[in-house]
């Protein structure tokens, strides 16, 4: 484990600051939908900010949603943890701040719970990445 600035510590694609864990992931234009953390304890969402790179050039929509789902549960199939979704076509080098479920118990993530990102479209030469911040839960 590598010790970061400000107290951080990282751990691979995570990184915790006071209790926060930051969790990201990183697309590219060879993005299927996918999983990339599987909850160890019970967290909260507390933010979701996706960065496009490089926008897609795909002559249809290509979007993005993170979502959760129990074990046994394709990531498509689960539940969004935000309202609309990522612009894969959007401005490089911009930020999207999505704006979380009003729904409180679509925000709680369940110890087995996955969080993973549902992609529609084609993504040709979209690269971007997405964070997640969760709070733990007792």
């Amino acid at each position: 484990m590598q010790q970061g600035t400000r107290g951080q510590r990282l751990l691979g694609d995570l990184a915790t600051i006071n209790g926060i864990l930051e969790v990201t992931m990183r697309w590219d234009a060879n993005i299927a939908d996918t999983s990339f953390f599987v909850a160890n304890r019970k967290y909260k969402v507390r933010l979701i900010t996706a960065r496009v790179d490089v926008a897609g050039i795909d002559a249809g929509a290509v979007t993005g949603a993170i979502k959760k789902a129990a074990s046994a549960t394709a990531i498509a199939s689960g539940t969004a943890l935000h309202t609309g979704t990522i612009n894969l076509k959007g401005t490089a080098n911009t930020n999207q701040a999505l704006t979380l479920s009003t729904t409180d118990t679509d925000l709680d993530i369940a110890k087995g719970n996955a969080i993973g990102f549902d992609l529609t479209g084609t993504p040709t030469a979209a690269v971007g990445s997405v964070t997640v911040l969760l709070a733990p839960r007792i």
